[in-house]
């Protein structure tokens, strides 16, 4: 049983602590970047981020605590962890990210979503269904916070979908506006009578 409560316990430290690195890492890059509607997204996953972080810490605070620190957490969410730590400190030394590059580390980002909705489902034992798949069940289901957090990064997953589209959009707009170059545009003024 101990081995049990110590891999739960595990789990939700490791998986706080990825939550709060990609808090930051979303904050900076709404920080860093131009599009309106892909800055109010990146804020938006990194509100949740920081929510699962505050409630992950409540639910050890409530068990009593743990004497868990860092080093003790999941060998791969601890490396994943260092990735995000590295991205963030990229990130943050660029004055703006642009869209070409935004593309590029949305990938990793999403790679990101899905660990986290992988070990949430595995640690408390969940089934749901996971991004563009529905498995028929009913939506009126017993809720729990770990449910609504999977949800959540499901969510996630299709925001992180929804920027690159946004992203391709504006590229393909660019590329296939007109180029006009006037020559003389005082040529078509015609001063009133």
């Amino acid at each position: 049983m101990y081995y049990g409560n110590y891999f739960l316990e595990s789990r939700i430290i490791s998986l706080g602590l990825m939550e709060k690195e990609l808090y930051r890492l979303y904050t900076c890059l709404a920080e860093k970047i131009q599009d309106l509607a892909a800055k109010s997204l990146f804020t938006y996953i990194a509100t949740d981020s920081l929510k699962h972080t505050l409630v992950l810490a409540s639910i050890i605070e409530e068990a009593g605590g743990s004497n868990l620190r860092e080093q003790d957490c999941d060998e791969n969410i601890r490396y994943n962890i260092d990735l995000i730590e590295s991205l963030s400190e990229d990130v943050s030394n660029k004055s703006v990210i642009f869209r070409g590059d935004l593309i590029s580390l949305i990938g990793t980002l999403a790679g990101f979503e899905t660990l986290l909705y992988d070990e949430y489902t595995k640690a408390f034992h969940l089934e749901i269904p996971r991004f563009g798949r529905d498995n028929g069940k009913s939506l009126e289901s017993d809720v729990d916070i770990f449910s609504l957090i999977v949800d959540d990064e499901n969510r996630h997953q299709r925001i992180l979908a929804d920027i690159v589209n946004i992203c391709d959009e504006k590229i393909a707009f660019q590329n296939k506006a007109p180029k006009v170059k006037y020559q003389n545009p005082d040529a078509w003024y015609m001063p009133p009578r």
